[in-house]
């Protein structure tokens, strides 16, 4: 991938950032593969994906439950922070076990031309959690971990925040241990989180969406695509 200066890097961060806090207000509630490889399977997925939301439409195909599924995919790595789903996120019904509803299929069907990724993670301990402990001993929280892709895990020092006086909901900024250019923005509102992570030095660019409190779907990004013309999920 090709890797963006800093400057440029930083009108990404400001580009996506705008569209972190959407999904937390309005949703209703490891083998390395080539980018030429992905892309020739993504081509292969959208036209099943297209023929899936084609049969959906007239009703003779996906079904979703009126309760929300939580945890919905199969555990395929853990640690003690996460527990990272099977499945290729490309697969059409990987993200029928994603997706609340037809729409919101519909709308990964539409993203996957955006992306190189897509991963739903459960997070065992969230930052409104990790926040709370903080308070109850006194001491500020300094450092979080985050979900990278297929068991990857990303240690981030913050820089600053901006939190509810109830500490239930607010932001985080900080940086990669150890990349001081690196960029990181976590929005959180109770256990529902979303977070962009850019490090131009390592050519690492991840988004990640909630989907439940607990549940984050991560998303490994090419920032010259992914915010051309419109901003994230739809």
């Amino acid at each position: 991938m090709k890797k963006l200066p800093l400057p440029q890097s930083a009108l990404v961060l400001a580009g996506l950032s705008v569209l972190l806090l959407a999904p937390l207000l309005l949703r209703r509630t490891t083998n390395p593969v080539s980018r030429e490889t992905r892309t020739e399977a993504k081509s292969l997925v959208a036209e099943t994906s297209n023929a899936a939301v084609d049969a959906a439409a007239v009703g003779d195909g996906l079904v979703f439950p009126e309760k929300t599924a939580l945890r919905p995919l199969p555990v395929a790595k853990a640690t003690e922070r996460h527990e990272w789903t099977s499945g290729d996120g490309f697969d059409p019904e990987v993200m029928h076990a994603i997706a609340h509803n037809p729409a919101e299929f519909h709308r990964l069907v539409e993203e996957n031309d955006r992306i190189i990724e897509r991963q739903l993670v459960y997070r065992k301990v969230t930052v409104a959690a990790q926040i709370e402990a903080a308070r109850a001993t006194g001491e500020e929280l300094r450092r979080i971990i985050l979900p990278a892709l297929d068991g990857r895990e990303l240690a981030v020092d913050l820089t600053g925040t901006d939190l509810a006086p109830s500490g239930l909901r607010g932001t985080l900024h900080g940086r990669l241990f150890g990349r001081e250019r690196s960029m990181v923005t976590l929005a959180f509102k109770g256990g529902r989180e979303a977070f962009t992570v850019l490090s131009p030095e390592d050519g690492l660019y991840l988004q990640a969406d909630p989907r439940e409190p607990a549940e984050v779907v991560v998303k490994r990004i090419d920032p010259e695509t992914y915010v051309v013309g419109r901003c994230g999920t739809p």
